[in-house]
């Protein structure tokens, strides 16, 4: 199996923990994931197979969106509510008290866009070569750099206030890659003046992948499965179709000219293109850089060797 799978991580389980289990369940030696997912937060957790792990890098900027759950009066140090609190208010506090969706709406607008984000300190983030939340464990002292990310879509989709419990809401948010939900969640606390951390979080999107469509890990099987082939996940690219000569060049790692290289393509190119490479048996045989030579003529020089039957993208 080469591809792609829309696996639905479970909360209470770890990223690596969801790979070690499909890696098992379809004897597979290659699987890794692509954009890990806390343990607490379920969701879309794509899970690339075989030849499919060379797609990996295909999904840093896919956007992603989430569904997550802040509950306001006090913060974490972890950022969520499994962390050690570190400031609180009072359950009663008039400003918990006059705590509104209009006013959760109004002050989540200042999170749309481009924006300046610190990642929370228990993150993956490398200090130093050192993931953050270990030395965060160790009680080491560190200074988290501000990272500029884009939030494409964020919106309120519930407020829950109960009499002697801290208020929470729903907020829908669709992001890019390095975005971290806890941060917005945070400082959206911040702006509000009551505090706040994430209570839940589901990853719903990642790109072309959806949370109703994942299969859980305890139900994936060679046999009721879908795999997405690894031409799909880079259907983004251009291809080309070359010929048994050139494909006899290629096998061998010689780069090759290609005159008309945009009559071939069937589109604009520019130098350093990445484009997908099919054999006339419809192969999905590689991924090739366009060198541009001349007007008419350019190079295909050898990116990812795939050589995969099962194909999606040839038509």
């Amino acid at each position: 199996m080469d591809g792609v799978i829309n696996v639905y991580k479970p909360a209470g389980m770890t990223s690596f923990s969801c790979v070690s289990k499909v890696r098992k369940c379809l004897g597979e030696k290659k699987a890794g994931h692509a954009g890990t997912l806390d343990p607490e937060a379920s969701g879309v957790l794509p899970i690339c197979v075989g030849k499919g792990t060379k797609c990996v890098d295909a999904f840093l900027n896919m956007p992603k969106r989430y569904t997550g759950e802040v509950t306001f009066g006090f913060k974490t140090d972890t950022c969520d509510v499994w962390g050690k609190t570190t400031t609180s208010l009072d359950v009663n506090d008039s400003k918990l008290k006059s705590l509104n969706i209009e006013k959760i709406k109004e002050a989540v607008k200042n999170f749309q866009g481009e924006i300046e984000q610190i990642p929370p300190d228990y993150a993956a983030i490398k200090i130093g070569g050192v993931p953050a939340y270990k030395l965060a464990r160790q009680g080491k002292e560190f200074e988290m750099r501000s990272r500029r990310v884009t939030v494409y879509e964020i919106k309120v989709l519930d407020f829950i206030s109960d009499d002697g419990d801290y208020p929470k809401a729903v907020i829908d948010v669709k992001c890019s890659r390095g975005t971290y939900i806890r941060s917005i969640f945070r400082d959206l606390g911040e702006q509000l003046g009551v505090f706040g951390c994430m209570s839940s979080l589901e990853r719903t999107e990642y790109g072309f992948l959806k949370a109703e469509k994942g299969v859980l890990p305890d139900e994936i099987s060679n046999n009721k499965i879908e795999c997405y082939t690894a031409d799909f996940i880079l259907k983004e690219h251009k291809k080309i179709v070359i010929s048994e000569k050139e494909e006899k060049k290629y096998r061998t790692g010689v780069s090759f000219e290609i005159k008309n290289i945009e009559q071939r393509v069937g589109d604009n190119v520019y130098d350093g293109e990445i484009i997908r490479v099919y054999t006339t048996q419809k192969r999905f045989l590689a991924t090739a850089k366009i060198v541009i030579l001349n007007e008419n003529t350019a190079r295909l020089k050898t990116d990812k060797f795939f050589d995969c039957e099962e194909v999606m993208c040839f038509e």
